[in-house]
């Protein structure tokens, strides 16, 4: 498996859609190809251009984009829910109106001066369970991005990981380190391991699969993992 995704990258048979080719990742290291998948976007933004899960709807999975501003999403076979998720369900919320780096005021960090440009609408927030409850979603996930420029500890605390399962995950971090910690707290005493920092990312998988990811490539001086 791990020279078939080599073969892959070096090859250019895989086109990648996502920020740092976290798509790649999941489409093979996680899905292992399969067709059959089911993906978690939060902050999905561009269903495009910059997008983590347009691979995935190509390769035939299916799953939910959450963003108040979704958009260039015409291909995508998705669900799509144009709400902001928090902590709590039906909290009236100032919201930055930035594109890819908007998200709710209170919480903007590291774009907060770029985002303060930006108009500021009120919106009300859902939790993830809530969102997940509305779209039938399985209660094991393959995959779940969540990117929402500085709510992501948010999100999860509204996510209930008693109830589901996760096999990887995606988080933004934006070198926020008192949020990263806190997420890491959150998520390694119920199974979840971090097998990777790319970037602005975190990445995790459950415990049962980690021994998966102990082999690192090189390509275009970037370091992959599968």
């Amino acid at each position: 498996m791990n020279v078939r995704a080599s073969l892959r990258l070096l090859t250019h048979l895989d086109k990648s859609y996502g920020q740092f080719q976290q798509d790649l990742w999941v489409a093979n290291a996680i899905g292992l190809r399969s067709p059959h998948g089911y993906y978690v976007d939060v902050g999905s933004a561009d269903g495009e251009e910059g997008s983590n899960t347009k691979l995935l709807d190509t390769m035939g999975w299916k799953g939910v984009c959450i963003d108040p501003f979704a958009h260039n999403m015409a291909s995508r076979t998705c669900q799509v829910y144009k709400q902001p998720v928090f902590s709590e369900s039906g909290k009236t919320v100032a919201f930055k109106a930035a594109g890819d780096l908007g998200g709710i005021a209170a919480d903007l960090a590291t774009h907060k001066t770029t985002a303060s440009k930006a108009a500021t609408v009120e919106l009300v927030t859902a939790t993830l369970d809530e969102i997940l409850e509305k779209a039938k979603a399985p209660t094991h996930i393959n995959y779940m991005n969540i990117d929402v420029e500085g709510a992501e500890y948010d999100v999860l605390r509204g996510f209930s990981l008693d109830r589901y399962q996760v096999d990887s995950f995606t988080i933004e971090h934006n070198y926020e380190a008192q949020k990263r910690e806190l997420i890491r707290q959150l998520l390694e005493p119920r199974g979840y391991v971090r097998v990777r920092s790319w970037e602005v990312d975190d990445w995790y998988v459950h415990r049962n699969l980690a021994g998966r990811f102990n082999t690192f490539i090189t390509f275009s001086s970037k370091k992959f993992m599968y």
